[in-house]
């Protein structure tokens, strides 16, 4: 029985310092990669998406 609660207690964190270390470095790792250029290929295919996006906008209304 105690393995049991020690398995359920092992789950969770109930120290906010633990749970705000974490959350720091998520919020640097996601910051991170959110501040990282957009590839050129990537904006391409949005390009191409929108001109689709608005031609279908324009022959639908004919």
């Amino acid at each position: 029985m105690h393995t049991a609660q020690a398995s359920k207690s092992a789950g969770k964190s109930s120290d906010p310092g633990v749970q705000s270390a974490i959350g720091k470095r998520l919020k640097a790792y996601y910051d991170d990669v959110a501040s990282e250029p957009v590839p050129d290929r990537f904006l391409s295919l949005l390009d191409a998406l929108d001109e689709a996006e608005s031609a279908s906008k324009t022959s639908g209304r004919k």
